[in-house]
């Protein structure tokens, strides 16, 4: 219930259009948390993952 007023509290106030962070803001601010997440509902749904590096 907090996370919506905030916003509309800063818009209102300084008078500047709603710009909403984005659907993946969290992951780009904790990539580590994002992958803990990933594996614990692959977990739950009773699969194994693996994280590899991307080689260029």
């Amino acid at each position: 219930m907090h996370k919506l007023p905030i916003p509309i509290w800063h818009a209102l106030r300084d008078h500047t259009p709603y710009r909403g962070l984005g659907a993946d803001h969290f992951t780009h601010r904790d990539p580590e948390r994002a992958m803990r997440r990933m594996i614990k509902e692959a977990n739950s749904l009773g699969m194994t993952v693996r994280f590899e590096p991307i080689t260029a």
